[in-house]
This record gives C-alpha cells, structure tokens and sequence, in this order.
C-alpha cells in the first residue's frame, strides 16, 4: 500500500478544531489561499490575485514557500518568480471546463499530485486526503457561506449566501477519474453527503475527521517504513 502521502488543506468549517500543522508529518502538504495565517505548507495556491497580495503583505513580501496563481496574474508579480497552476488534466467544451473557472482547491489538488516531496526520489504521491473541501453551505439549509475565514480580510461574510459546489463536484471527479494511479481520502464530518459522482471512482474514498486525526497520530509514531504501509492498510480496513 501506498506510503508517499499529500494533503491539500482546503478551508472549509469541517476542519476547525483540527491541527492543520500535523499534516506536515505525513508527507507533502498544499494550502490554498489564508492557509498561510495558520501554517506554511510545502506549496500555496491562491487563484485570485487579491489573495497574493495578501500573501505578500503578510510575509513582509517574501513569500516562503513556492506559490502558485493563474497564469494571467504572473506578470503583475514578475519578480517573486510566482508559478503558473498546472493544466488541466483533459479538454472540453463547456464552461465548467474551462480552467478560469476552475477555483484554488482543484488546482491545489493537481499541484499536489504535480510535485515530488523529500524522500520520494521525484515520485509523485499515492494517496492524497482531500482537508477542508466541504463543498456544501452552512446553517439552516445549507444555504449560508462555508469558510473558515469569513469575516476576515478577503472573504465573504457569515451572511452571505453559499456558493453553488456543482462545478467543484464534477471538476474533482475530472481529477479523480484522470489521476487513476492515487487513492484520494475525502476527511470530513460523519454523515457527510458523499457526491454520486465521486462514489463511482474506484480511488475515491471517505474518512471522519475523528479517523484522520487518529491516523496522524498512528502514523507520526511509527519508527519503521514498512509499519507506515501497515497503518494505511489498518486505516482502509476501518473505513
């Protein structure tokens, strides 16, 4: 089983509460956007150009991790020698399809699956967990904002209306259907609804936040290469 792991840290509400920085342990670790304010993953992606700029402006403009942004954007910040989000794995027609609306968790997601991590000899990662990426509103219905930096600088108000996930749906369900090879761990509350189109990957599967935490802290104990490929075998039998 799979022991080269990447987590991508969305920011969803279902991971408040969760130590975003024992994510390191395991292996490779993209944020999008204010991730940076609680942690400093081993890459950032920040689709708009607003968030950047707030990067910079927090880190003194010295940006300590390797970011990524919309290609469109590069110029504006020539000399941070920013990188451009990686293609889309396919090709279409349709506006879904389009990569300008495609948002900084999908392209956190191909980041993590793009890049190696120290240890892995330039191999890529085989199981992914997919933090944060709750998809749907909050509040009665649903029908409210889900981020865990609204109200802050940048981000929407608790009032505002949520935003609608079917573009995020059938676009994470393009990455898992194109990326066959890694096993991606959804991490949320129990009773998450689990889309119909991300059921039907045979590379999808769902984990509690109370499991992952558990599986962070097995892992982080393991002194042996091989016991590491025990725990994720004991982690699929679990679920």
């Amino acid at each position: 089983m799979a022991t080269r792991i990447a987590t991508v840290i969305g920011n969803g509400e279902s991971r408040a509460g969760f130590d975003i920085n024992t994510t390191k342990q395991l292996g490779l670790t993209v944020g999008c956007n204010a991730v940076h304010r609680d942690m400093q993953p081993d890459y950032l992606v920040c689709a708009d150009k607003k968030m950047v700029v707030e990067v910079l402006k927090d880190k003194d403009n010295k940006v300590p991790c390797p970011l990524y942004t919309r290609p469109m954007w590069l110029d504006s910040f020539g000399k941070h020698h920013f990188l451009p989000v990686p293609d889309l794995p396919y090709s279409g027609n349709d506006r879904i399809d389009d990569p300008f609306h495609w948002g900084t968790g999908q392209f956190a997601t191909l980041v993590a699956l793009k890049n190696s991590w120290r240890g892995w000899l330039g191999k890529k990662a085989q199981t992914l967990f997919l933090l944060g990426f709750d998809l749907y509103g909050v509040g009665e219905g649903q029908k409210l904002h889900n981020n865990i930096y609204k109200d802050t600088d940048n981000y929407w108000s608790t009032t505002r209306h949520a935003v609608p996930h079917h573009y995020w749906v059938y676009q994470m369900s393009k990455i898992f259907e194109h990326f066959p090879d890694t096993t991606f761990f959804q991490v949320n509350t129990d009773g998450w609804k689990i889309p119909d189109e991300w059921s039907q990957w045979p590379n999808f599967e769902f984990i509690s936040i109370d499991e992952f935490a558990d599986f962070v802290v097995d892992y982080q104990q393991q002194k042996i290469l091989n016991q590491k490929e025990a725990i994720i075998n004991d982690l699929k039998r679990r679920i």
